[in-house]
């Protein structure tokens, strides 16, 4: 009997050990005062419970509870932008933006230049000849979806030349960038390729190799040198190519993340205040939690805000 009485203390003493380990569900609630502000508006979100941690999403790009889980795709159209300076001398058209889907790669001058590259530099802001220094302007952002066909690689090129009987013009390129705007959305877009990432590399013609002022490229521009003074004789060029370009149909920005509120560490929280700087219909979640080495236990509390301008 004694042996039993044993066995049974013991059992229960593991029993009860075992039970403060168990991980509960958070006693949690939200609520604000309205449902109707403005932006701007410093809400206050009143808290009650006091659970281990709380995740704040407030309904943003990025920073939603429905995408939580879900990753956001979307359509995309590309769009090409740079910034370009053309600046002394009187050699106005030096520079044109060229494109190719029949590139085979071969970077030799030769073959670049029986390449048939397509002239595009009318779809964008060219700058005239200003000043004596680098002033730059926008070529403003084109949407270039067309050269894009039949999954075939695309190749850029800036074809620049010192014309005879012309003194030096300098020509620069920076920003160039081909950037992944949604069709949902216009507001939601990414870089696909930087001017970094587009690799761009001279293939020069033997007079533009024997001049003393070589054009040159590094990872945030390309820099076109004209001959000086180049008042007889065979003419300067050369072909700035990009690497091959491919363009996805849809852009991934994956998870929206959350904002931690609260941690373990933190004492109990009773309040949290929020503004927001556009107007629209959101949904705010709080997802508060308790958690330990044997699980996770939650709970989701969601708002409907309307902020208005």
């Amino acid at each position: 009997m004694k042996r039993y009485l044993i066995i049974i203390s013991v059992a229960l003493i593991m029993a009860s050990c075992q039970d403060l380990y168990e991980v509960e569900a958070p006693v949690f609630d939200v609520r604000t005062d309205q449902q109707v502000y403005r932006v701007g508006d410093m809400i206050r979100f009143q808290i009650e419970g006091d659970p281990d941690m709380i995740n704040f999403y407030s309904g943003t790009m990025g920073n939603d509870y429905a995408y939580h889980d879900q990753e956001r795709v979307y359509d995309l159209t590309p769009t090409l932008s740079f910034r370009s300076a053309k600046y002394a001398g009187n050699n106005e058209d030096c520079a044109e933006l060229l494109y190719t889907t029949e590139f085979n790669g071969n970077y030799d001058y030769e073959n670049v230049k029986v390449t048939n590259w397509i002239n595009i530099s009318d779809r964008f802001n060219i700058p005239p000849i200003v000043g004596t220094s680098a002033t730059f302007s926008a070529s403003g952002t084109v949407d270039v979806s067309d050269l894009f066909e039949d999954g075939k690689p695309v190749y850029f090129a800036w074809y620049c030349k010192t014309n005879e009987a012309s003194q030096r013009t300098q020509f620069q390129v920076s920003d160039f960038n081909i950037t992944g705007v949604s069709t949902v959305d216009p507001e939601i877009s990414g870089v696909l390729y930087s001017q970094a990432q587009l690799g761009f590399d001279w293939s020069l013609n033997p007079e533009a190799s024997e001049d003393p002022t070589l054009p040159n490229i590094n990872t945030s521009r390309i820099l076109w040198t004209g001959t000086f003074n180049n008042l007889s004789g065979p003419h300067k060029e050369g072909y700035a190519v990009s690497a091959a370009v491919t363009v996805p149909e849809q852009m991934n920005l994956g998870f929206d993340a959350h904002t931690v509120i609260k941690s373990i560490q933190n004492v109990n929280m009773t309040e949290y205040f929020y503004a927001f700087d556009k107007a629209g219909e959101y949904e705010v979640a709080f997802v508060a939690y308790n958690v330990n080495f044997k699980g996770r236990e939650e709970i989701v509390r969601k708002i409907k805000l309307t902020i208005e301008e």
